[in-house]
C-alpha cells in the first residue's frame, strides 16, 4: 500500500524536528511505501534550508518530499501537497504531532476493513507540568480523542491524524479558512473532512495513534480561542441559525449565573465550565450578527 502523508507548516523549526524524528521511527510493512510531503507556507526560521538539507530517503520505505508555498494558508499549503502527492492513501498530521512506531501498519489495518476515512487516536502531551484546570473536555475542545468510542460516529475528522481513500477523487481544501487566513483561521480540517465523508465511510481507529505535543501552548486562553471558534463555525454551518441564535440567546444568562454561582461557592472547576460553554455561545453570537457573513459558506451553509 501507498500511503501519502502531509503536513503545513510555518515556523515550528523545532516542532518539526521532532515530527520528522517520530516519522523516521515508523515500521513500513513489506511492500508499502510512505511518502511524507512537507510544506513549508512561508517560514522565517530557517525551515526552508533545514529541510533542503535532508536525504530524500529519511528511512527505508520513507521518502521525504520538501515543498514550499510562499502564500500563506495552510489549506492552499495542503492543496500544494495533495497535488504533488502520488498514494493510494492520503494522510494528515500536524507538524506538532508526532506518530506512533507502528502507525502506518495501524493505517493499513484499518483500510482492510473497507473503511474510506480513518480519524486516528490523538493523545496530548501538555508539557512537564499538569494543569489543576485539566479535564477531558478540555481535552476534547483542544482536539484530543480521549472521549471518543468505536461507537462515535465520524462525520468529520480532526486534522492532527487522519487520512482519507484517494478514490473518486478528492475534494480541495478551501482556501478561504484556515490558518493563514485573518479573517477565518479555522474550521478547514472539519470543512474537508466532511466534504470527503460525503462519499466515504469514516471510521474512528484509534490504534493509528499520534501525539499532539502542546506544551506552552496548553492555556486558558487557547482553550477560549477554540471554542470561540467553534462556536462560530456551528452557527456558520448550521441551517437554522436564526433558531440557534435565539437558544444561545435563551442559555447565555443561566451559564453566566452559573459561572458566577461556582466562584462564590469556590469551585473553580465548575466555573471554567461554566466559561468554556461562555466562549461558544459567544463565537454563535458573533456569527449570526455579522462576523459569519463573507465565510464561503456563509450563504449555504451545508457547505456544498
Amino acid at each position: 500500500m501507498r500511503t501519502s502523508l502531509m503536513l503545513a507548516t510555518r515556523n515550528r523549526l523545532a516542532d518539526l524536528q521532532d515530527c520528522l524524528a517520530a516519522i523516521r521511527r515508523v515500521h513500513v510493512p513489506r511492500g508499502s511505501s510512505l511518502e511524507v510531503l512537507v510544506v513549508d507556507n512561508g517560514s522565517t526560521d530557517g525551515t526552508e534550508e533545514w529541510l533542503s538539507s535532508l536525504p530524500g530517503d529519511l528511512a527505508p520505505g520513507i521518502r521525504l518530499v520538501p515543498l514550499c508555498e510562499p502564500l500563506p494558508g495552510k489549506s492552499r499549503a495542503l492543496n500544494r501537497a495533495m497535488r504533488a502527492s502520488t498514494g493510494e492513501i492520503l494522510a494528515f498530521i500536524d507538524d506538532d504531532v508526532q506518530v506512533d512506531p507502528d502507525w502506518l501498519e495501524a493505517l493499513e489495518d484499518g483500510f482492510q476493513t473497507g473503511a474510506g476515512a480513518l480519524q486516528g487516536g490523538i493523545r496530548l502531551d501538555l508539557g512537564q507540568t499538569t494543569p489543576w484546570w485539566r479535564s477531558p473536555r478540555v481535552e476534547a475542545i483542544l482536539a484530543g480523542t480521549a472521549l471518543w468510542t468505536e461507537k462515535t460516529p465520524v462525520t468529520s475528522m480532526i486534522g492532527s491524524n487522519m487520512a482519507v481513500r484517494r478514490e473518486d477523487g478528492l475534494p480541495a481544501w478551501c482556501e478561504e479558512i484556515g490558518p493563514g487566513v485573518p479573517r477565518f483561521p479555522f474550521g478547514e480540517d472539519s470543512d474537508w473532512s466532511r466534504r470527503c465523508l460525503e462519499t466515504r465511510r469514516g471510521l474512528f481507529w484509534p490504534a493509528m495513534a499520534a501525539t499532539h505535543v502542546l506544551k506552552d501552548r496548553f492555556r486558558w486562553g487557547e482553550v477560549l480561542r477554540r471554542q470561540f471558534y467553534g462556536g462560530l463555525n456551528q452557527a456558520i454551518r448550521s441551517p437554522q441559525r436564526r433558531r440557534l441564535y435565539l437558544q444561545t440567546l435563551g442559555t447565555m444568562p443561566r451559564e453566566m449565573a452559573r459561572l458566577v454561582w461556582h466562584v462564590l461557592r469556590g469551585r473553580p472547576e465548575q466555573a471554567l465550565d461554566a466559561l468554556w460553554t461562555l466562549a461558544r455561545q459567544a463565537g454563535i453570537l458573533s456569527a449570526t450578527c455579522g462576523r459569519g457573513q463573507g465565510h464561503p459558506h456563509w450563504a449555504h451553509p451545508e457547505g456544498g
